[in-house]
């Protein structure tokens, strides 16, 4: 089953950026986590929720406003404040169950639901707090988390608990998030949970997504093979760490691949 789930999941990968589907990919992620679910029913539950802002839609205001007072009131998606690191908020299922989760997985809602009614919805790869857009470039900025839509200051004001406080707008915090690059963050934050858990395998199960989503990106490859050492696979480690020294052209991630090889007992092999 768990590999039949990864297949799926290889076979979306490969696909070109504007072939994914992202809610299907998302709840592939979660499946291999909890297999006692079909993919499949969570999208039609994504149907469901499109086609019931359908019947209410003249209740509301504007298109755009309508489905963000849809979601966050008459849905009740909101942020989890009590448990914010559980990697049930990364698991779309849990999120469409629960109506909680983390501002990325709160996003997938309103992208899920604004692609199947043709609003134009677009992820925004805030730094450290996932935003959306609704509308084109100068479209309302919305907080996934709290359903609130952000001014430029109120942007500013998070970048600032973010990231401190001589942190200042660049226009790159607003480019819109492809699907590749959404689902490489959602791994990123369960790779984070389950490191500091000293859960190697589960983390090695999200790098291992991710180097099929960027096979290309060897800092993910250095990052396994840290995961081969805290697993005590020493020769794994070391084979994978070589491959790091014959493939990256980073000179940083170079550096740290011939550092650990040392590390693990051995000179590096000599790579022209």
């Amino acid at each position: 089953m768990a590999e039949d789930i990864r297949q799926r999941f290889a076979a979306i990968a490969a696909l070109p950026d504007d072939e994914i589907r992202l809610d299907e990919a998302a709840l592939l992620i979660a499946a291999e986590a909890e297999s006692d679910f079909t993919v499949e029913h969570y999208l039609h539950e994504l149907d469901d929720y499109a086609h019931g802002f359908q019947s209410l839609r003249e209740g509301y205001g504007g298109p755009i406003t309508s489905l963000i007072n849809y979601i966050h009131n008459e849905l009740g998606f909101t942020g989890n404040v009590s448990d914010y690191y559980d990697p049930a908020n990364s698991y779309l299922n849990r999120v469409i169950e629960n109506r909680h989760g983390i501002p990325i997985s709160l996003a997938l809602i309103h992208l899920a639901i604004g692609s199947r009614l043709e609003v134009p919805v677009w992820g925004i790869s805030f730094p450290g707090h996932f935003l959306v857009r609704y509308g084109d470039t100068g479209g309302a900025i919305v907080d996934p988390f709290s359903g609130r839509e952000l001014s430029q200051a109120d942007c500013q004001t998070l970048l600032r608990q973010i990231a401190g406080q001589r942190a200042t707008l660049k226009d790159e915090y607003f480019l819109s998030a492809g699907p590749r690059q959404i689902l490489i963050r959602m791994l990123d934050n369960l790779k984070q949970i389950f490191w500091r858990a000293r859960n190697w395998e589960e983390s090695k199960a999200c790098i291992d997504r991710q180097l099929l989503l960027l096979p290309d990106r060897k800092e993910f490859s250095v990052q396994l093979g840290a995961v081969y050492e805290m697993q005590g696979n020493t020769p794994l480690a070391q084979h994978t760490y070589t491959q790091v020294l014959q493939a990256a052209t980073d000179e940083n991630l170079r550096e740290l691949a011939s550092k650990r090889l040392l590390a693990l007992g051995g000179p590096p092999p000599i790579v022209h």
